[in-house]
């Protein structure tokens, strides 16, 4: 028997009653308490469990089966859908990317805010420049098959910021590096950490206040080793995993212990 959120809408919120609706649904899924294959209940009740008209139910339903959360199949009914497996190779010296798209993805960013500009001391720290140095600064919401799958800014020196300040939307950030500059992706350190959402960045992740994230700090450097680009992103943990490849070191294949910054905190 399908059990209905516990949770209500909030009708002194902004926020449209449909997308409160999607969300509180999606958590059933997300959760685990709506498996794969699971029928849902009929728009009728569920209009009728949170005090709103059948249209509003239809809205928040197809936000979810554009989400790819649920299938409507005619004559049966509406289900709960496999879940679509997405993952960042974390261990790759590549971006998230080129990461994606040779998994055969498509990527696309939403830029909110492309600027030069004074850069974060731990950003001038990453790439070896004197405190206070300017640079330029780039905050992207970057979607995965259509899905918003992480937020992210990204800083770099500023002799990159003509490159940086023309991306457009589907355009890969070390791929133009390479084609305009000649930089080349070498390597780079990545911190892990899982952190909660708050304020304006669960805004962002469009998620509820205190949602399981995976922030991850990165800095990546070119083949003479110095560092050209640091980011910060936060990962909805709904949407991405992280994969990380591990090798025994009998193989010859070992890496330092430290070599993707999985040992450490951000701080």
């Amino acid at each position: 028997m399908t059990t209905l959120p516990a949770a209500q809408i909030d009708r002194s919120s902004p926020i449209p009653f449909y997308f409160q609706i999607a969300r509180l649904l999606e958590e059933e899924i997300v959760t685990g308490r709506w498996p794969v294959g699971h029928r849902t209940v009929s728009e009728p009740a569920l209009g009728e469990h949170f005090g709103v008209s059948r249209s509003v139910v239809r809205q928040a339903l197809d936000r979810l089966e554009r989400d790819g959360r649920i299938q409507r199949i005619k004559g049966r009914g509406t289900f709960v859908a496999p879940a679509r497996e997405r993952s960042w190779r974390l261990q790759s010296s590549e971006g998230f990317f080129q990461d994606e798209v040779g998994l055969g993805r498509s990527v696309t960013s939403r830029v909110l805010r492309a600027e030069r500009g004074k850069i974060p001391g731990w950003a001038t720290d990453a790439l070896e420049l004197p405190a206070g140095s300017p640079g330029v600064s780039i905050e992207r919401l970057r979607f995965v098959d259509g899905e918003l799958a992480l937020y992210t800014v990204n800083h770099l020196p500023d002799r990159l910021a003509e490159t940086v300040l023309s991306l457009s939307s589907e355009d890969s950030l070390y791929e133009r590096l390479e084609e305009e500059h000649g930089v080349r992706v070498h390597g780079g350190r990545r911190v892990v950490e899982a952190v909660a959402a708050r304020g304006r960045l669960a805004s962002l992740l469009e998620v509820s206040r205190g949602t399981p994230l995976i922030f991850i700090e990165s800095v990546t450097w070119d083949e003479q080793m110095q560092p050209f680009d640091c980011y910060q992103t936060w990962l909805r943990t709904d949407r991405m995993r992280i994969e990380v490849q591990v090798q025994s070191t009998a193989t010859g294949g070992a890496v330092p212990p430290d070599a993707f910054g999985l040992a450490g905190s951000h701080g």
